[in-house]
């Protein structure tokens, strides 16, 4: 693997400006990670596509049902388990590989034989090329953030033993995983550069797959996908139609915009709207029936138009509807704070829904309290404002009446994360990279499950029905559910008629959300084990809801009975089987 540069680059005026932020990105980083994913003979038989209509990796060259290895659970289910040589880790009990997670990957047949040679871009018949993209840190705020958090010898050491660890566990048909390293120079915000860059990676590695790419532009993974190239984490605010353009060649660890906002509209719709506003700060808006207002993130160009187009059409459908919305880009939020809540107070928005980044409830809650102007907010998940550790940094005269829901798991210690657990238990030890391991672990686990339920002919196709293969897991206070392809789980609401009959085919993985609301008198460790006050309640002892699973009662906000903070150890719901570690 080539290593990283050691040499960080001189930090920018604007990340000088959220300096003491740097110490709680780790947050953003760990947390959101925490998911957290023919040759010769082959006695697999094989395998078919799973989840109903559309389930196939595009539209266009689905791999045959004949190109996928059979998984323990299909072979069960047809009766024929026992005639099949599995892969030596593979637990019958279980029907995944013997790896301590739910996430651990299906069984599937042994492989001997052939594996096809070289299949195509960055696949050969012994290696898979993939390139892992290092942002520009004094161009994009989060990476610049995040460029102190563990040193660069740290994270090499943890990348090379997570892709070791996985090439051991995973069957990648006779092939291993070559990692190489690409050190952006380009602004997280340029196209023109991240298309070039795209271009440099595929001409200098050629490689099979890229994870992650420039924060604030989709240009990097449209020009890898033009290419053939698959892109794993690939920007942090996309719309879902792009994941649907660039199939099979674009993946991510949680919902996007779209997937959430069918959990956000059933929990408002079922849940907070007309009723009054109780939880508002104002008193003389605590009486008043709810009247939302959405702050949303925007880029340029805009990405997200047609969803508020629907959702400003179809309110009598999803129950809610909002009476004002705003944007703001990341570049103009001291400009934009002011005239938003002057607009939100005008209108007497009783309920402000925020989908955005974590710097902007910074500016936006002090304009409040400085407008003398005290609504209730609603979180719902957007870029890690559901953590603690942002979540302090905001006003607490404000903060104190949030509440709403999150992609994220219950809080518990980084050491009882999964992979710091994983690690732990292959090498004996805990990750160097003791604060960053979950960013680097979540799209390498996405990648090795997609070649393990690839097959040996990998492709850009058969890597996707592989993801598309995999069986649901989790579902449970620390463990989200994670699926991909079209289980009928995301509905789509059409634009003229409203009506949410059809379901989006899934790219991405986390597919669940829980309540929370926040509570200002805790005192606790946050994300980064950083003392202090104030933190995230989880409603119903972490209960998870997929769309359409939410109850039609009132919300369960500021109820201390029944909540959770965090859980010390992982709760018996979330264990799974335990197992010696194979030899190294």
């Amino acid at each position: 693997m080539t290593t990283p540069p050691s040499n960080v680059p001189t930090r920018s005026n604007l990340i000088e400006r959220y300096g003491p932020l740097t110490g709680i990105v780790v947050a953003i980083l760990v947390i959101g990670a925490l998911v957290t994913f023919g040759g010769g003979e082959n006695p697999s038989g094989s395998a078919s596509s799973v989840g109903g209509s559309g389930n196939t990796a595009t539209s266009a060259g689905a791999p045959a049902a004949s190109d996928m290895p059979l998984t323990y659970e299909q072979a069960k289910a047809e009766g024929k388990e026992k005639q099949i040589q599995w892969v030596d880790n593979c637990d019958p009990a279980t029907g995944r590989i013997k790896m301590p997670s739910l996430y651990a990957p299906p069984c599937v047949p042994k492989f001997t034989g052939d594996n096809g040679g070289d299949l195509g871009p960055g696949v050969t018949k012994d290696k898979i090329t993939v390139v892992f993209y290092l942002p520009q840190q004094s161009g994009d705020v989060m990476a610049q953030l995040a460029g102190n958090i563990d040193t660069p010898e740290a994270t090499r050491d943890t990348v090379a033993k997570f892709n070791e660890m996985l090439g051991k566990l995973a069957n990648t048909y006779g092939r291993t995983v070559d990692l190489q390293t690409f050190q952006s120079t380009a602004s997280a915000t340029d196209p023109l550069a991240a298309r070039a860059e795209a271009q440099q990676v595929i001409d200098t590695y050629h490689p099979f797959a890229s994870i992650s790419g420039p924060a604030l532009t989709t240009a990097y993974a449209e020009e890898l996908a033009a290419q053939g190239v698959v892109c794993l984490a690939c920007g942090g605010a996309t719309s879902d139609d792009l994941f649907q353009k660039l199939a099979p060649h674009m993946w991510g660890a949680t919902a996007s915009t779209e997937e959430w906002l069918a959990t956000v509209s059933d929990y408002l719709g079922k849940r907070v709207a007309k009723r009054p506003a109780r939880w508002a700060g104002d008193p003389a808006l605590r009486s008043a029936t709810r009247k939302f207002g959405i702050v949303n993130f925007e880029q340029d160009p805009p990405q997200f138009k047609a969803i508020g187009a629907v959702g400003a059409k179809c309110g009598d459908a999803t129950g809610w509807s909002a009476a004002v919305q705003e944007t703001y880009l990341i570049t103009n939020i001291n400009d934009r704070a002011p005239t938003i809540i002057a607009k939100l107070k005008a209108e007497k928005i009783t309920t402000v829904i925020f989908m955005g980044d974590p710097i902007m409830p910074i500016t936006l809650t002090k304009e409040a309290t400085k407008q003398d102007y005290f609504p209730e907010w609603i979180v719902t998940g957007t870029a890690f404002t559901d953590i603690a550790a942002f979540g302090r940094r905001y006003d607490q005269k404000q903060w104190e009446h949030a509440f709403g829901l999150s992609q994220l798991s219950v809080f518990m210690p980084p050491e009882q994360a999964e992979p710091w657990r994983l690690h732990q238990w292959y090498f004996g030890q805990p990750p160097a990279a003791t604060k960053t391991s979950s960013v680097i672990w979540s799209p390498l686990i996405q990648l090795y499950s997609g070649i393990h339920m690839a097959g040996p002919k990998l492709s850009p196709a058969t890597f996707g029905q592989g993801l598309f293969n995999l069986p649901p897991a989790g579902g449970t206070p620390v463990t989200p559910r994670v699926s991909y392809g079209n289980r009928k789980t995301f509905p789509v609401a059409d634009a003229e008629t409203c009506k949410a009959d059809t379901f989006r085919t899934d790219y991405l993985g986390i597919d669940d959300m829980v309540e929370i609301w926040w509570d200002p008198t805790v005192d606790g460790p946050d994300e980064q084990g950083k003392a202090g006050t104030g933190k995230y309640r989880y409603a119903n002892g972490g209960k998870r809801y997929l769309p359409g699973q939410m109850p039609d009662t009132e919300a369960d906000a500021f109820k201390v009975d029944g909540s959770v903070l965090q859980f010390d150890t992982r709760p018996p719901s979330d264990k799974s089987p335990d197992y010696p570690p194979p030899a190294r």
